[in-house]
C-alpha cells in the first residue's frame, strides 16, 4: 500500500490477486456499530420485477441504448423502467426502478463514497452476493473530501455473485458529462433534487470492459427514486441480463430499507452527540415492495 500524498490525500492501494473472500460478516468482523444493519434476509422480487424477467427482451426504445443514455435524465418515465431491452446491434440494456422512501439523492452520493472503503460496508448492500470490496484510492483518512470526490474518478474493486457466478470486477466511476449527461447529470438543486452515478465495469483480472452502469436518482414526494441502467455490448446472453436485473433489484431494495437510518447514525448529531443507532428512520415502507411504477412496458 502506497501513500500518495504524505497523509494529506487518499492512499493508493494494490489489489491482491490471491485474495480469499467469503460471504457474510463473521463475528470477529462485526466490530463497527453499522454492522447492525447487516441482515442475511433480503427483499423478495416484486411482481413487476418477476414479470419483467418472465417477459424477457423487448426492442430497445428511449434510454435503452448507451447512445441514448441522456434520455434517462428527462422528466417522466421511459417505456421500460424495469426490464430487458435488446438493440438492433445486439446490445443489451437492463433497467431497474427502485423507490427509496425517506431518502434523498444526497444520501446516495454519500453511500457511494462511504461504502467503497471497506468490505464490511459493501456487504451491507447485498449480503447474499457481495464478498469483497477495495477502493483503488482510499479516502478514509481524508476528512475534507466531498462525497462525490470519494468515488468519482476512483475505482472500486469488487468480488460479487451475479446469479451463481462469482465475478471479479473493477468499477471506475466517471463524471456523468463523460457519457453525455451534461453537468454531472443533475437538475436543479444538486444537493436535494437529483444525482447520477456512472461507472465503467471491467474484469479486474483482464481489464476487459464488460458494461457501463448509470444510476439516476431524483427526488419524489416520498423521498427519491433510482432509475438504473446497465448497458452490455452486443452478444451478451439474455440470461446475464436476467441475473443482473435480479441482482440490482435485490441490492437496491435492500439498501432502500436501511439507508436513511444508516445515514443518520453515521453522519448525524444532536445536542447529546451522535444520533442513536436505534432511531426510527429508515424502516422499510410499503413503497419499497409494491413495484407499482417501473414495470416492463409502457
Amino acid at each position: 500500500m502506497t501513500d500518495t500524498s504524505a497523509g494529506s490525500g487518499p492512499t493508493e492501494t494494490i489489489l491482491d490477486p490471491g485474495r480469499r473472500v467469503h460471504l457474510g460478516i463473521w463475528r470477529d468482523e462485526a466490530l463497527e456499530p453499522y454492522a447492525r444493519h447487516f441482515t442475511w434476509t433480503v427483499p423478495e422480487l416484486t411482481d413487476a420485477q418477476r414479470r419483467a424477467i418472465a417477459v424477457g427482451e423487448v426492442p430497445a426504445g428511449p434510454g435503452a441504448t448507451f447512445l441514448r443514455v441522456a434520455d434517462l435524465i428527462e422528466p417522466g418515465y421511459l417505456p421500460v423502467e424495469t426490464g430487458l431491452s435488446r438493440g438492433g446491434d445486439g446490445a443489451l440494456c437492463v433497467a431497474v426502478w427502485t423507490p427509496f422512501p425517506g431518502a434523498t439523492p444526497a444520501m446516495l452520493d454519500w453511500w457511494m463514497g462511504w461504502h467503497i472503503a471497506r468490505t464490511d460496508r459493501y456487504k451491507l448492500w447485498h449480503p447474499q452476493a457481495h464478498a469483497f470490496a477495495q477502493p483503488r484510492f482510499d479516502f478514509s483518512a481524508v476528512s475534507d473530501a466531498s462525497d462525490r470526490e470519494r468515488y468519482v474518478g476512483n475505482t472500486s474493486w469488487v468480488d460479487e455473485y451475479i446469479g451463481p457466478i462469482l465475478v471479479q470486477l473493477a468499477i471506475t466511476f466517471l463524471e456523468p458529462a463523460a457519457v453525455g449527461l451534461g453537468s454531472e447529470g443533475r437538475i436543479g438543486d444538486v444537493a436535494t433534487d437529483s444525482t447520477t452515478v456512472v461507472g465503467e465495469v471491467r474484469d479486474s483480472n483482464s481489464g476487459t470492459v464488460l458494461s457501463h452502469l448509470v444510476h439516476h436518482v431524483r427526488s419524489t414526494v416520498y423521498g427519491c427514486e433510482m432509475r438504473s441502467r446497465f448497458y452490455f455490448p452486443p452478444g451478451v446472453p439474455g440470461a446475464i441480463g436476467c441475473a443482473m436485473l435480479d441482482h440490482c433489484a435485490t441490492e437496491m431494495a435492500h439498501l432502500a430499507g436501511f439507508l436513511p437510518q444508516l445515514f443518520a447514525s453515521v453522519v448525524g448529531s444532536g445536542p447529546l452527540g451522535p444520533l442513536s443507532q436505534t432511531g426510527s428512520l429508515g424502516q422499510r415502507g410499503s413503497l419499497g415492495q409494491t413495484g407499482s411504477i417501473g414495470s416492463s412496458g409502457a
